[in-house]
């Protein structure tokens, strides 16, 4: 009876552990990779890979590339179904000159339902040309919802001793907008120097309140050199109540995992107890 009671809180626990982790997991069906080739005077080709690595079949997938102040779009795939892989290629774009990091940026919308809203996906890699360099600004994003908007709050740093001249642009899902750092934006930063930015992001008309992931490319030239850093964020546009809908399943669950369990032990606790008890037979002799 033990062992089978032991049994059935193995078995519970175990669906537990599956229901949370699906349920917080921000898992992204839809697996994106690049392999990029250069030639000797700078011509650039980009090797897009999209792999379906859910259960369910993926529709209207349509993969953007950000590079080196241009965005093209790429073919678009009408489904792709679990397992499934396509390698797209893409040389559009300019080449580059410089010696220095080049950052990509893959924002690809997908559905899992032919009749839902998109989701948007990001992924970012970088290649070398000619000569390893780091770049000496770096910086964080955060964003706080105001109602409609979310104010994005970018906080830069100059970690070198002489001044940058820097250029941001700020990379949007086609789901968003705003009305500053749409397109690049220069300006000087000092030698050890800190500079807030803040940026107002809205939806467009239709887009669903969902997670939205968001990418800022710094960049500034250096002695026929070229230095090109980036930030990753997200902006949350669901509801308190979209955010925390979890919760209340997830406590009840643990609540009962915990009677269980406490039963569990106490059952256990017994069951020895009455076995340590001589017999009633064995009190006679």
């Amino acid at each position: 009876m033990t062992k089978l009671y032991a049994m059935k809180i193995t078995v519970f626990f175990s669906f537990i552990f599956v229901f949370v982790s699906l349920a917080v997991a921000n898992e992204q069906p839809l697996v994106l990779s690049t392999n990029t080739s250069l030639t000797e005077d700078g011509k650039v080709s980009i090797h897009l890979t999209l792999k379906n690595s859910g259960q369910r079949t993926l529709y209207e997938i349509q993969p953007m590339i950000h590079f080196h102040h241009t965005m093209a779009m790429m073919s678009r795939i009408v489904q792709l179904e679990p397992g499934q892989k396509i390698t797209l290629e893409n040389n559009e774009h300019p080449q580059v000159l410089r010696s220095g990091r080049y950052p990509l940026v893959i924002m690809s919308q997908y559905k899992t339902n032919s009749r839902m809203k998109p989701h948007t996906q990001i992924h970012t890699d970088s290649f070398f040309f000619r000569e390893q360099v780091d770049s000496a600004i770096d910086g964080k994003i955060t964003a706080t919802l105001n109602g409609d908007e979310s104010l994005l709050e970018i906080l830069l740093k100059n970690n070198s001793d002489s001044f940058k001249n820097i250029r941001l642009m700020l990379l949007l899902p086609p789901g968003l907008m705003t009305e500053e750092l749409g397109q690049m934006m220069g300006f000087t930063i000092r030698g050890g120097q800190e500079k807030n930015i803040k940026v107002a992001v809205k939806r467009k008309e239709g887009s669903p309140s969902s997670i939205y992931p968001i990418h800022l490319l710094i960049e500034y030239g250096e002695m026929l050199k070229h230095y090109t850093g980036d930030i990753s964020g997200e902006i949350d546009f669901r509801s308190m109540r979209e955010r925390t809908a979890i919760i209340p399943a997830l406590s009840a669950i643990i609540i009962l995992a915990c009677f269980l369990l406490f039963r569990f032990h106490w059952k256990k606790k017994k069951n020895r107890t009455f076995d340590k008890q001589p017999s009633l037979l064995g009190a006679c002799r």
